[in-house]
């Protein structure tokens, strides 16, 4: 089992080690036919993109799709979940750089106005450590990952679940009906074999990500294939590998 386009990468335009034209060629050497540049969204006050480096890494990526003809390279960004409303961190000044947009929810944001801090970002962090605002919080957060695929053009849901528990069935039912791919992350815990059982109920998309963040974890799969296994889900569900 083998990855042929990984979706979800960093570099150091977020908080990667290595530049865009590294992992690039890290991916023609492992022989991934395609790569993904998913920095995360601004909205990270110490690693997120800054919004004047899109026009640069959209110009970098088009130069090496010149040069290359052995891999597709794609701009994308990691956004933020950064609002109970479903909102991302990315306006239509950057998306006009990318060729598509991810989200996902990370720790460290800014959050979207003031009264998400206290009705979103802060329920979230309470319900790790009070278990009885976790129902309460799951609800919250699945509405949210709804309304975010409701008002947003989102190509793939990364690492679905991590840091913000959501229930996954009426996600996957969501993502089915907005053709929004869901994420099995192996550096993430998200989507376990359970979650992908429940999710496959629906005719949703899934990809196998490595999350590299530098070049030695490229194309890595870790552990995945034993979750695939224990799903039973069916190779042809999964959009970007190969046996």
């Amino acid at each position: 089992m083998k990855i042929t386009h990984d979706m979800h990468t960093h570099t150091t335009y977020s908080h990667g080690k290595n530049t865009i034209a590294e992992m690039v060629e890290q991916g023609r050497k492992i022989g991934l036919k395609a790569i993904t540049i998913s920095d995360h969204g601004r909205s990270h006050p110490m690693f997120g993109i800054q919004k004047k480096n899109f026009a640069k890494m959209r110009a970098e990526i088009d130069a090496l799709n010149q040069k290359y003809d052995d891999i597709d390279i794609y701009l994308s960004v990691e956004s933020n979940i950064t609002g109970a409303d479903g909102n991302i961190d990315i306006g239509d000044e950057e998306k006009k750089y990318c060729d598509w947009i991810s989200a996902g929810y990370h720790y460290g944001y800014i959050p979207a106005s003031i009264k998400d801090i206290f009705v979103f970002a802060i329920p979230n962090y309470a319900a790790r450590v009070l278990p009885f605002l976790r129902k309460q919080v799951v609800a919250m957060n699945t509405r949210t990952y709804i309304k975010m695929m409701e008002r947003n053009d989102i190509k793939l849901i990364t690492h679905p679940g991590d840091k913000m528990p959501i229930n996954i069935e009426p996600v996957a039912k969501a993502a089915a009906e907005y053709g929004v791919i869901l994420e099995i992350n192996p550096r993430h815990d998200h989507l376990s074999a359970d979650e992908i059982k429940v999710a496959m109920k629906y005719p949703v998309s899934f990809a196998i990500n490595s999350d590299a963040h530098s070049i030695y974890a490229l194309g890595d799969m870790r552990n995945t294939p034993a979750t695939i296994k224990a799903s039973g889900i069916p190779i042809t569900r999964i959009i970007n590998i190969t046996e």
